[in-house]
């Protein structure tokens, strides 16, 4: 079916009418990492410095044991995890911003990271929302939790490129995956595969498959999310109306 002409891509994805072009998807991501790849190299491994460098910085000052179970279950081992969420919300949502900035053409490179430090509050009141409700899903025969995270999946990105409410960014986006459930399935699976590098490679595919989970779902973002078509106004009424659902 031909999209209806002034219709936004967010418009035509509420509506159902996105199809999925796996081979496409990752061909394009691919090609984009290739294009872009020292800027993933920088971006990539700056997270990791970043995430194991403050972990172990703050393991030793909180004196927390990994090794020892009690330990981590402790004050200091919960005070690890909310420090750990406060310095990695907006450095991920930066990378994330990064997929969708490059698969829209846009110019882009690994200080995308440091630019989402202002809405640390909302990013981290966003993350522990829905991991609260991805481990309540979980807790009701795993299936649940599966869905809560497929739904939710572009909340940060809504938040850091539109500044949208933290509930608005997580209804918004579950109000379009709801639409292609199984497709989103099919690409948690795939992703969960790829991810499987990471751990037969002690960590090195991350470099590889961090990027191209970014680059997929950034160019995903930009294909249903898109507010502004080709053949209407930036002021569309009925564009406002469906970022206000």
């Amino acid at each position: 079916m031909q999209p209806e002409q002034g219709k936004s891509n967010l418009e035509r994805a509420l509506a159902g009418e996105y199809k999925f072009n796996f081979k496409a998807l990752f061909n394009r991501s691919q090609s984009l990492y290739k294009a872009n790849l020292m800027t993933f190299l920088k971006s990539t491994g700056l997270l990791m410095l970043i995430g194991l460098g403050s972990t172990l910085v703050l393991m030793s000052v909180l004196k927390v044991d990994p090794s020892s179970v009690e330990s981590m279950q402790s004050s200091p081992a919960g005070m690890l995890d909310i420090i750990m969420l406060i310095i990695m919300s907006p450095l991920l949502a930066g990378f994330r911003m990064l997929g969708v900035k490059l698969t829209a053409d846009k110019p882009a490179d690994a200080t995308e990271l440091g630019k989402y430090f202002s809405l640390t509050l909302a990013l981290v009141t966003l993350n522990l929302l829905t991991s609260l409700l991805i481990q309540l899903g979980f807790m009701l025969l795993i299936l649940p939790g599966v869905y809560v995270y497929l739904v939710t999946q572009f909340a940060v990105v809504l938040l850091a490129e539109r500044r949208a409410g933290v509930i608005q960014s997580i209804i918004l986006s579950a109000k379009v995956v709801n639409q292609y459930l199984m497709p989103f399935l099919l690409l948690l699976l795939l992703f969960v595969l790829l991810f499987t590098l990471v751990f037969l490679t002690m960590g090195l595919a991350i470099l590889w498959v961090g990027p191209l989970y970014t680059l997929v779902l950034g160019q995903l973002y930009n294909d249903l999310f898109a507010v502004q078509s080709e053949e209407a106004p930036a002021t569309s009424p009925s564009q406002d109306s469906v970022l206000d659902a």
